[in-house]
């Protein structure tokens, strides 16, 4: 399951819109990435999104 380890930010629902308007359910996953990132002095492999993975770089 798309999920961050840090902000714990899920995956979100919403809908296919077809040129007719027709819907359809879908899932929007967030974007997940396997990063290393130090924790209490260790290096740790976490799954954060992006967002978290920016914010974590630029400190």
């Amino acid at each position: 399951m798309a999920k961050c380890e840090i902000c714990m930010r899920g995956p979100q629902f919403g809908h296919n819109v077809s040129h007719s308007n027709r819907r359809t359910n879908r899932r929007f996953d967030v974007n997940v990435q396997m990063a290393t990132i130090v924790v209490d002095g260790r290096k740790r492999r976490v799954r954060i999104c992006s967002r978290c993975l920016k914010t974590l770089q630029k400190a």
